[in-house]
């Protein structure tokens, strides 16, 4: 979880340094997942988020290396949101 300090740290880079913050949006529709068990519409979201995004990181190191954008997880200002699946 990104504490307030944090957020202060990197806006304090992006103003005081310039820092050129990236980020890659991925659009997913979850209408398909709709079902009368909660349980299994958290299975759905699971599987369609994990399953359309596993690329997403190759295609962000493929979008840094092309254009020379800097991934700011190497500058340790960034924190990693991770999908757990949890049970329902």
């Amino acid at each position: 979880m990104i504490n307030l300090f944090e957020v202060a740290e990197t806006n304090e880079m992006i103003a005081k340094e310039n820092l050129d913050v990236r980020t890659i949006t991925l659009g997913i529709s979850l209408l398909d997942c709709i079902d009368g068990d909660l349980k299994r519409v958290n299975e759905q979201v699971y599987e369609k988020i994990t399953g359309t995004a596993k690329d997403l990181v190759k295609t962000g190191e493929a979008i840094e290396k092309e254009f020379g954008i800097p991934d700011i997880r190497n500058m340790k200002l960034h924190s990693r949101t991770r999908i757990r699946k949890e049970p329902a």
